[in-house]
């Protein structure tokens, strides 16, 4: 390094023999020695701290971000922690430290302010979802980071971000994280405690969570906040008693009913089916899988009632039903096939390798073959 190229700061030059001293005497040490990281970072500090001239932080930055390269992820990270909270740092080299393994990085996503919206933007497009997580927890958010954060669709960020009062959730961001939070508990519990959450959202949300959360909203939103969409809940997940059907498992009129009002409402979806067989309401997922699917009740009955329920797999398969959720569904309705019976592995077994040989696209023309005959 040229020393007189700080001919103008001379106070650089007797900082810059110590980060020399300090970074040798780190490299020497056997152990990691923390008072001889510390004095590194506590000179660098200094550093920073002089007056320079564009050319001179330029030209410090190049001297740091060297040092950076060549030392050791604890004194990286030490270096990022120690950095994360000033304003004066070139930019280079925190988008150096930014651009690091997430263990080095992670302090300056959450809280350098040296970075711009442009930074963070490009960082959220060019890393992955523990980066997205870090700048998530950052104590201000443009609408435009909030916006990026929410199209990554990543359930830890939409948690993170839900977590973070200190943001100011977007309209956009707010309809992205409600429509995740549908599938997952864990985004809507954060969630539901924002207070810029309109009415409509949690009634929606209503419907897609467990009883603890539906608690937490009559209490916050009112008893408003359950109805209509309570009332179309409790007449889909409870197994009527009142119905007259050729089989147990057959739904009735009432609950066809329900899951019809579910659908004019736009809340069917196969998460919501899912979930329903999870609980082992057997009825109810027949009748909310016949809607979804335009099979009659009839139809998805007497196929899971099928030993090797080849005519479930098939539909499964046209409506993009994973395997382990097929596995899911013979599993929770064993019952229907039984007769007191275990479950028969060999069966089941059979009916996961039909599984796999069926092409999504021709399970699709068969259902909608037998959608028409029926």
């Amino acid at each position: 390094m040229n020393m007189k190229a700080f001919d103008k700061s001379p106070e650089v030059a007797p900082l810059l023999v110590r980060l020399y001293e300090s970074h040798k005497l780190y490299a020497l040490a056997e152990d990691d020695q923390p008072q001889a990281r510390a004095e590194l970072t506590g000179v660098v500090s200094d550093l920073l701290d002089v007056q320079l001239s564009g050319r001179e932080q330029e030209m410090l930055a190049d001297v740091l971000i060297t040092l950076m390269r060549q030392a050791e992820r604890d004194l990286r990270r030490a270096m990022a922690e120690r950095l994360a909270v000033m304003d004066n740092v070139p930019l280079r080299l925190v988008l150096f430290l930014a651009n690091d393994e997430i263990t080095v990085a992670s302090p300056v996503l959450r809280q350098s302010r040296v970075l711009s919206d442009l930074d963070l933007v490009y960082i959220i497009k060019s890393q992955g979802p523990d980066y997205w997580q870090a700048i998530a927890t950052r104590e201000q958010l443009s609408a435009h980071v909030v916006d990026a954060l929410a199209d990554t669709r990543d359930t830890g960020t939409a948690v993170m971000l839900a977590q973070n009062e200190r943001a100011v959730l977007t309209d956009y961001a707010l309809q992205v994280l409600a429509g995740m939070a549908q599938a997952h508990e864990d985004v809507a519990r954060p969630l539901l405690s924002r207070k810029e959450l309109p009415l409509k959202v949690a009634r929606e949300l209503y419907a897609h969570v467990g009883t603890q959360l539906k608690a937490h909203i009559r209490t916050y939103y009112g008893e408003d906040a359950a109805a209509p969409l309570g009332k179309v809940f409790d007449d889909i997940f409870v197994e009527f008693a009142d119905q007259k059907a050729s089989s147990e498992f057959l739904p009735g009129k009432t609950m066809m009913e329900a899951a019809e009002r579910y659908a004019m409402a736009g809340l069917l979806n196969m998460q919501l089916v899912m979930d329903t067989i999870k609980r082992g309401q057997i009825a109810s997922f027949i009748a909310l899988f016949a809607k979804y699917s335009g099979l009659t009740p009839k139809r998805v009955h007497d196929m899971l009632m099928q030993s090797c329920p080849k005519g479930m797999a098939i539909a499964c398969r046209a409506f993009g039903i994973q395997k382990g959720d097929f596995s899911n569904i013979y599993i929770m309705t064993h019952r229907m096939r039984s007769r007191g019976r275990m479950v028969d592995h060999r069966a089941m077994l059979d009916a996961l390798a039909y599984f796999d040989t069926v092409k999504p696209e021709v399970a699709m023309r068969i259902v909608r073959t037998t959608t028409v005959k029926d």
